[in-house]
């Protein structure tokens, strides 16, 4: 060991000594921090010593999949070096190996956020990178996938001799691959398993040719067996593969079959987890196990013992024979899994937690893509409680998903307990900064808590009102949201939802048609149209889409037709719009134009508008700055300097007669009642409806409102 890391390992050592015996924290990053300030080649130095090593990274599942791998890994008594506790970028691989360096690990197996594998895989060189899934997750942080897709491609790039074990039924994992010349190893359930399909997917859309990819069956999300109609592009013929899957009531049940040799090896696992996506993170376990060298003999013993880190998936054993389960779920895919462990278990208690710190993304609009809808399914749900820093927020798409069930806003775990029926139990969902302090409270409470002489009462923040009287139309308000099969990077079902709810509670009959990509257009008899906002690749992709179409959507516009259109898609109605150096041509609907910026416009908004009496509140993600034409005017004025439309005159989005196009996204309806009801009164008077809409209870609405309002006027 030279000097140099022999100083930088010291003073790790004292970071870790300070912040444990001190600050009595874990040692967490900061001794790592403290390491790759003295020698930045830190993690290349001490990675040198290990025979061997596997980084895993992916959106989702990462900190069980490098847990279960080390064990298999060290299953024959090998020390191995680990990341357990999740620290998961430079910093906290760089700690890792500082810290075991002394015991002389010679396997490493390492967990690597997405972002971190471009600066740890060419110093590491590990065998294998294991990467799981990719999906949407802390858009503010990581920007949209195509840049994640991007850096993880580079990573492999400087690590040529690097095997990359990819998920090979997520389009997007397998895009990677085929960008690189890395071995590649691609592994998934070769079977449909027809349980847990996903009504949003981050990506369905051919990476060579950007057409609509065709699914033979679907898993969840974009994950599936897929081929390109237009150019052939498929997914890749798999080395290792799960076949006979089941869910028992256990867990499940499956082979994983190794293919890479003449003769198929078959490896039998039975799990006592009932997520389909621990079949994926089981899997991905083994498959690092053997590129890592490792052997499978003792594997289901490992995965017999194994207990996920820091509480996830935890059942807490409670006085009185309550239990509460902790979960952690940060982005719709987790957390649709999760509703799915829910419903497995019939549950009639929920405790959702939903932070918006540096680490879980400031935007929220995410929670309008997870399934709560499903929630109905369960047979007798007694309440939804809510917390976290945006538990207003929650609590507004918990009322959209009309349970039937009181919604509670809480503080902590012990305040959910008072509305849990004697003897039951609480499911609790909680995203990334949320989950510690639930599961620290937990704790607490599984040492101390007293169970309560009696459940308290419930104070109903809402409940489904009685049915109203019908409002006499020829025929329903039809709203029409295009493309949300492409465009639904920005939870636009809320908006959906929005408009259609509050119609529905007044009587006023409406129904929601969808275009998907590759449908017809019919705007003839539209009365409201929505035009979401979706990822470069999915908007290029619309944008083709419309181009054929646009003087139906001109027509529609010039005829005083309702439209609200949303980042991209608001782009979209312009002359053009950037797409990295490449100019896009638009619609040339409205006088607008979009240039691009050298930085991104990101963070929280509020707009002072005519259209309602309150500021509009939301969220903003663009790097592109749009200039309205001399007949344009705005749909209102930022009052947030360095924000709204190119953060210089002031302006925010575009209000054209009947259309309203917006960077905000939240989305930007559920808790601006004001801007939903002003379309749908904007849409009856077009067709000749003089109808005062009747006030409706919004005060979930109002506190999700004056939340973000007083986010965004504090920044």
């Amino acid at each position: 060991m030279n000097p140099r890391v022999r100083i930088a390992c010291l003073a790790a050592d004292a970071a870790r000594w300070g912040t444990t015996q001190l600050l009595h924290r874990g040692g967490g990053n900061a001794p790592g921090a403290v390491a790759l300030r003295l020698d930045p080649g830190i993690i290349g130095s001490l990675g040198d010593a290990l025979e061997r090593s596997v980084v895993v990274t992916g959106t989702n599942g990462k900190t069980t999949t490098t847990g279960l791998a080390a064990d298999a890994l060290g299953a024959r008594g090998e020390r191995v070096v680990c990341n357990r506790a999740g620290n998961n970028m430079e910093s906290g691989i760089a700690a890792a190996l500082v810290e075991a360096r002394r015991e002389r690990p010679r396997v490493g197996c390492f967990e690597c956020d997405e972002l971190y594998t471009v600066r740890v895989l060419p110093r590491l060189r590990p065998r294998a990178l294991v990467l799981l899934n990719l999906f949407r997750d802390q858009l503010d942080r990581y920007g949209e996938i195509d840049h994640t897709q991007d850096v993880i491609a580079e990573a492999l790039r400087r690590s040529p001799e690097t095997a990359i074990a990819f998920n090979a039924d997520d389009p997007l994992c397998a895009a990677i691959a085929s960008r690189v010349d890395n071995p590649g190893v691609p592994f998934g359930i070769d079977e449909p398993t027809d349980l847990e399909a996903d009504r949003i997917s981050d990506s369905r859309f051919c990476a060579q040719c950007n057409a609509p990819l065709d699914y033979a069956y679907v898993h969840y999300g974009q994950l599936g067996k897929y081929r390109c109609p237009s150019c052939g592009w498929e997914r890749p013929e798999l080395a290792f593969a799960a076949v006979n899957v089941s869910l028992t009531c256990g867990g499940y049940e499956f082979d994983v079959e190794d293919r890479r040799g003449e003769k198929v090896v078959r490896h039998h696992v039975t799990t006592r987890y009932s997520g389909l996506y621990m079949v994926y993170n089981v899997m991905a376990a083994l498959v690092a196990c053997i590129l890592g060298g490792g052997s499978v003999e003792h594997f289901q013993e490992v995965l017999d013992a194994y207990e996920p880190a820091s509480g996830r998936g935890k059942t807490y054993a409670l006085d009185g024979g309550y239990a509460v389960v902790s979960n952690l779920a940060k982005n719709p895919t987790g957390f649709n899994r999760m509703i799915q462990q829910v419903r497995a278990a019939d549950g009639r208690y929920v405790a959702l937690f939903l932070n918006d710190n540096d680490a879980d993304g400031h935007d929220v609009s995410w929670i309008w893509d997870i399934d709560l809808e499903r929630l109905r399914d369960l047979s007798d749900l007694r309440c939804v409680c809510v917390g976290g820093t945006r538990r207003e927020d929650m609590a507004v798409r918990v009322k959209y998903a009309e349970l039937g069930c009181p919604i509670e806003l809480i503080e902590g775990v012990e305040d959910a307990l008072r509305f849990v029926g004697a003897g039951e139990k609480l499911h609790v969902i909680a995203n990334y900064t949320a989950f510690p302090p639930v599961v620290a409270e937990l704790e607490r409470l599984a040492g101390s808590w007293a169970a309560p002489v009696s459940q308290a009462a419930t104070s109903v923040s809402w409940v489904e009102r009685a049915e109203p009287d019908e409002v006499a139309l020829d025929r329903p308000l039809r709203i029409v949201h295009l493309y949300p099969d492409a465009l639904n990077l920005y939870g636009d079902g809320g908006n959906i939802a929005s408009l259609s709810k509050r119609c529905a509670w007044r009587g006023i009959p409406c129904r929601v048609d969808q275009v998907l990509m590759g449908q017809e257009l019919d705007l003839s008899d539209a009365d409201i149209v929505l035009l979401g906002g979706g990822a470069d690749r999915d908007q290029l992709a619309v944008c083709h889409e419309l181009q054929g179409q646009r003087e139906k959507l001109a027509a529609y516009v010039a005829d005083g037709g309702v439209l609200l259109a949303i980042c991209g898609g608001y782009q979209l109605l312009g002359h053009y719009y950037m797409m990295g150096e490449e100019r896009v041509e638009g619609l040339h609907v409205l006088d607008v134009e979009t240039t691009a910026g050298s930085t991104r416009l990101i963070g929280n908004v509020a707009v002072e508008s005519a259209v309602c009496g309150q500021p509009i509140v939301g969220f903003e993600n663009h790097a592109g700055r749009t200039l309205l034409g001399a007949g344009e005017k705005p749909l209102g004025r930022a009052l947030v300097g360095g924000t709204g439309n190119n953060g210089e005159d002031g302006g925010e989005g575009v209000l054209h007669d009947g259309v309203v196009g917006t960077y905000l996204h939240g989305p930007i309806l559920p808790k601006n009642p004001g801007v939903t009801d002003w379309l749908i009164g904007r849409a009856l008077r077009r067709r000749g409806v003089d109808l005062e809409l009747a006030p409706l209870p919004d005060d979930l609405e109002q506190l999700a409102h004056d939340v973000a309002l007083k986010i965004a006027t504090h920044r």
